[in-house]
């Protein structure tokens, strides 16, 4: 017959007590134990760059629950309801009742499969807060001179943390992983087969990572399509248009493709012809032709010694003057400016030496009607 004082000194009442206390015990110590993780990276810094609270605090959801998940852990593990070498029963007078019902090995790999899910977990995220540190770093120290590569490698890292995190939790979860794992090779190559292109893209994206002909803003053209750069991922490269549109264009595209980078322009070329009336002497088109190369040789944010002003051709309604010249800037709004005070010097020009600009004209000749 069960009596409080066999209760008191019985094992199984013992034991659960001692796991309802470490259950304690560990969500009373888990919350300061999160604040001095979290407390002992925001110390690490190198070069005055240090790791952000905002950042580190992505890290308390998986230490919290890796913590929590220790604690029902160890708290079961010295409960009565776990099976060991001998099954533990609790009598009731004459009655047995099975109390050790959880398999000991099933609730360790249980255990091991969560405890490998959360280090995954954290390592995955430590990985995104030391690749915005190194990325900060680098704008200080340049250690790469690509900061883009450091978050492409970052993304390659966080790929194979992943995989490698879940594989460790299927060889837990699952027996006889081996035979499985031999299947998914079998279709793994079928896969690769599909994912050709996707994987096409990726190499491409680490070459051009490597042979850097952009990074992010730059100013390109790639065949058709024309804008900003704004991102450069495993797969593909994102432009944003002048229109303010987004295009995706896939890496291996790009490799193939003629890139134009006009942000690595030190200088911008302008060509045009000026046209003046058939009715300018010749000696008016060369002194037209001095009066505009003294111009351009005077003005500033035209490079010196580089302007080529030449009458060239008979047009259709003008005689045609070439005009070459670059500018010393490459910013838009800079650039334009100098060809509007260029235009209008050369109206005023013409205007000082009685010259005509000519607007497209057509003369039809017709021919007498024969008398009768």
């Amino acid at each position: 017959m069960l009596s409080l004082e066999n209760l008191i000194h019985s094992p199984i009442l013992i034991r659960l007590c001692i796991s309802l206390a470490v259950l304690f015990i560990v969500m009373v110590v888990k919350r300061h134990l999160n604040n001095w993780v979290i407390k002992l990276f925001s110390h690490i810094h190198f070069h005055k760059v240090r790791l952000e609270i905002d950042s580190l605090n992505r890290l308390q959801k998986p230490i919290n629950y890796i913590l929590v998940v220790t604690g029902i852990y160890i708290a079961l593990s010295v409960s009565p309801f776990v099976a060991y070498s001998k099954e533990q029963f609790l009598h009731i007078g004459e009655m047995e009742i099975l109390i050790s019902i959880i398999p000991s090995k099933s609730i360790f790999n249980l255990y091991l499969a969560i405890a490998l899910s959360m280090v995954t977990w954290i390592v995955y995220e430590l990985e995104r807060i030391y690749e915005q540190f190194f990325t900060e770093l680098n704008e200080k120290l340049v250690l790469v001179e690509n900061t883009v590569f450091i978050r492409y490698l970052a993304r390659i890292i966080n790929f194979f943390t992943l995989a490698l995190g879940v594989s460790a939790v299927l060889v837990v979860l699952v027996p006889g992983i081996s035979s499985i794992l031999t299947g998914v090779g079998i279709g793994g190559a079928a896969l690769a087969l599909v994912a050709k292109d996707s994987l096409t893209s990726m190499i491409a994206g680490m070459f051009l990572l490597l042979d850097k002909p952009f990074i992010i803003g730059d100013w390109v053209s790639l065949d058709s399509v024309e804008g900003i750069v704004e991102d450069i991922s495993f797969r593909s490269t994102r432009v944003r248009t002048f229109t303010q549109g987004l295009v995706i264009v896939p890496n291996s595209k790009i490799s193939n493709a003629d890139i134009t980078n006009w942000s690595r322009m030190e200088k911008r070329r302008v060509s045009f012809l000026f046209g003046v009336s058939y009715n300018t002497t010749p000696d008016q088109i060369t002194d037209l032709t001095d009066c505009i190369k003294n111009m351009l040789a005077q003005l500033e944010g035209v490079e010196k010694d580089t302007p080529l002003v030449n009458f060239t051709s008979f047009g259709d309604f003008s005689l045609n003057i070439q005009i070459i010249y670059y500018t010393l800037t490459t910013k838009a709004a800079e650039y334009l400016a100098i060809q509007e005070q260029v235009n209008l010097e050369l109206l005023r020009i013409c205007e000082e030496n009685q010259i005509e600009i000519p607007f497209p004209t057509q003369t039809i000749l017709m021919p007498k009607a024969n008398e009768s």
